[in-house]
């Protein structure tokens, strides 16, 4: 029975980051439409997520996880600059996060208000080749925060941001420059 429930549970996630990106509108997925492909009854998604915010957020932070394992294999060249490695990185990231902005929305909002803080420990392994020796853990993770919590404002909030800095997230020049800024003033270069 526990197998199985995990098993649904995957299927149930599966489907619905299946859905999220033939739609992109997470508001047009409704719960019984999710049920209905995964085919499991209403109730078995209700106790697993108890909401569809909830169920929209771990279907969104999987595929976000998954691309940012995805992008630190890719980044994990000793051939090139780490800060450099960074910054691809995080403009990957941010090219993500805008092709998908609603779901984008949702994995943002939520982290900040009731994620358990592990999105920055991404950057970790690039910001220990960064500092070397120079930083202990407790600043390369706030570093990190620093880092991933600007860039969550800044979508969270892309409208007043761009009224407050002139930058428009949605045009990816701007939005590049912004990431060199922010990692260049984190990282002091």
């Amino acid at each position: 029975m526990f197998n199985k429930d995990i098993n649904a549970k995957d299927k149930i996630i599966k489907v619905t980051i299946d859905m999220l990106n033939e739609v992109g509108e997470p508001d047009k997925i409704t719960i019984r439409e999710i049920a209905k492909r995964a085919k499991v009854g209403v109730g078995l998604i209700n106790y697993h997520f108890q909401t569809k915010e909830n169920l929209l957020y771990r279907a969104v932070s999987h595929t976000m996880s998954d691309m940012a394992v995805q992008l630190q294999k890719l980044n994990d060249s000793e051939d090139e600059d780490p800060v450099q490695r960074l910054k691809i990185m995080l403009k990957e990231l941010s090219d993500f996060t805008v092709r998908y902005s609603k779901l984008s929305l949702i994995l943002a909002s939520y982290d900040l208000q009731q994620g358990d803080m592990q999105t920055p420990l991404y950057l970790i392994p690039i910001l220990r080749e960064i500092y070397k020796d120079t930083k202990d853990e407790i600043e390369m993770r706030i570093i990190a925060l620093e880092i991933i919590a600007t860039l969550q404002v800044t979508y969270i909030r892309s409208q007043a941001f761009q009224i407050y800095t002139g930058i428009d997230i949605n045009n990816k020049a701007q939005r590049d420059e912004l990431i060199d800024i922010i990692v260049n003033s984190v990282i002091n270069k």
